[in-house]
């Protein structure tokens, strides 16, 4: 932009100012051929004047013409030219030695003055009748002025014309500078030389020149002056300052946007990404602030619908936890639920050594209750008999999941054989007490339980699977001596089954 915009917009500022300040020089020099020229018409529109191109006043040019009076009035020269455009009278300042000469030609003591003369006589044809002001490049830069010799009254007819010759030397352009306060240089360049106002820019100042026409075909008064770059540096250093400032004021909110699109844009959808990455893995969301999800954008919007499908997917994850560690049918844990949470009590037991006991339970003869009635009767049954031990197991603070068809096991932890006994036969006797009817039962006209028992002792390193098998046995044990009674396996490592059984 400042390459483009700025720095053109101030150079043709500079040149504008340029333009302003050769517009005043030429107004100067204009003002200074003028006077040349009201000079000139003062002298040709003089009786004495008519009178002395004519031969009447001899004496004309010794009253008139001295040293004193071309130095003072900034004259080089003036030439007198008569009705038949002959030169009749020179006089002037030799430009080598400074002496006043004064001739009737330009020969001998005034031959200085010849090369004056022949554009002068080239231009007497064409000299209007208000006068000529123009300015010569030979022999040297002078301003020259030219009227036709008449009668005071600018009455004729005329009798010849008069030239004044000012030179352009340093006086006169100190006499310019003075006036215009500008530093002032006069050169001559060739007519097909281009006119810029900025001729040339030199550091902290430039040179300025208008090309203005001379007296001679092909040449052109070069009038310049070397201007100072104050205003174009001042205008520059103001340029680079605001530069600075607006770069700065650019970069602030450049930071600013970047810190609000972090905040409330980019630190956001970071959260949003952990979380459905973690969602994707299975792992733990990070919680979706509210301030999140109470946006009003399309973040916010996100944020929401994040949350929803996590509380859907943890719902249905609680649901299918629910579906694969319970039975279908009674709503106990089932035998995967039962393995993992004996194996944690084994550990448990094993790591505190505490004692933890086992219970196997069997619904005694239900085939036989299936064969008569029906499977759905069956699953009624079961139902019930479920429903009566969930109940149990709240009271009695134990596990007790449904193992097998008509099978039952509990896990009773920090108890004594002798507690498991009891509990066994609490439970035992709770299961009776329903009077559900089992009519084609060998061993009561209602449902009944067999119970088997094995006590874990940390001392006997078994596992799970060995204290199943022994509980196992002793629920075949309380089968082979008549059912409807508690087994207690004593010790798996002794594999002697001591009975401690209760009969109906």
């Amino acid at each position: 932009m400042g390459k483009w915009i700025i720095l053109p917009a101030l150079l043709e500022e500079e040149r504008s100012l340029a333009s302003q300040e050769l517009d005043q020089l030429e107004r100067s020099l204009n003002l200074n051929q003028k006077q040349l020229l009201a000079q000139v018409r003062d002298w040709a529109t003089w009786d004495d004047t008519y009178d002395f191109v004519q031969g009447n006043n001899p004496r004309y040019a010794q009253v008139n013409f001295s040293q004193n009076m071309f130095e003072e009035m900034g004259y080089q020269l003036m030439v007198f030219f008569n009705a038949d455009q002959e030169v009749y009278w020179v006089a002037g300042l030799d430009p080598q030695s400074g002496d006043y000469t004064s001739c009737s030609t330009a020969s001998d003591a005034c031959a200085w003055a010849a090369p004056f003369l022949q554009p002068m006589q080239a231009s007497l044809a064409s000299i209007p009748e208000q006068g000529l002001s123009s300015v010569y490049t030979q022999p040297g830069l002078a301003l020259v002025a030219t009227n036709s010799i008449l009668h005071t009254d600018e009455s004729g007819p005329t009798q010849g014309w008069l030239f004044k010759v000012q030179k352009m030397d340093s006086e006169f352009k100190a006499r310019m500078q003075s006036h215009t306060g500008l530093e002032i240089t006069l050169d001559t360049v060739a007519a097909d030389v281009k006119d810029h106002a900025l001729h040339s820019i030199e550091g902290s100042s430039m040179h300025a020149r208008r090309l203005l026409p001379t007296a001679q075909e092909g040449i052109m008064l070069a009038l310049g002056t070397r201007l100072h770059r104050d205003h174009y540096r001042a205008s520059f250093t103001t340029f680079v300052y605001a530069l600075l400032w607006t770069g700065a004021l650019m970069l602030l909110v450049i930071v600013t946007v970047l810190l609000l699109l972090e905040c409330m844009v980019l630190k956001p959808l970071r959260t949003l990404t952990k979380f459905t990455h973690r969602l994707q893995f299975c792992e733990q969301p990070p919680r979706l602030t509210q301030r999140l999800k109470a946006r009003n954008d399309e973040i916010g919007m996100l944020a929401r619908g994040f949350e929803a499908q996590l509380q859907r997917q943890q719902h249905l994850t609680d649901e299918l936890r629910e579906l694969s560690t319970r039975d279908a049918l009674t709503g106990l844990p089932n035998r995967r639920f039962f393995d993992a949470k004996l194996a944690d009590a084994v550990s448990n037991a094993h790591d505190t050594h505490t004692p933890l006991g086992v219970m196997m339970l069997d619904i005694d003869h239900f085939k036989l209750f299936n064969d008569q009635h029906g499977h759905p009767e069956g699953d009624k049954c079961l139902v019930i008999i479920a429903d009566c031990m969930q109940q149990f197991a709240t009271l009695n603070d134990v596990l007790i999941a449904r193992t097998g068809g008509e099978e039952f096991s509990a896990i009773l932890p920090n108890h004594s054989e002798q507690a498991l006994v009891e509990i066994a036969q609490k439970l035992r006797d709770t299961v009776c007490s329903l009077a559900y009817p089992h009519a084609f039962s060998p061993v009561a006209p209602y449902i009944t339980v067999s119970v088997g028992i094995a006590s874990y002792e940390p001392n006997n390193r078994s596992n799970s699977s060995s204290l199943m098998r022994a509980a196992d046995q002793a629920l075949y044990q309380a089968k082979h001596a008549g059912r409807n009674r508690v087994k207690l396996f004593n010790t798996p490592s002794t594999n002697n089954a001591a009975a401690a059984s209760s009969d109906e």
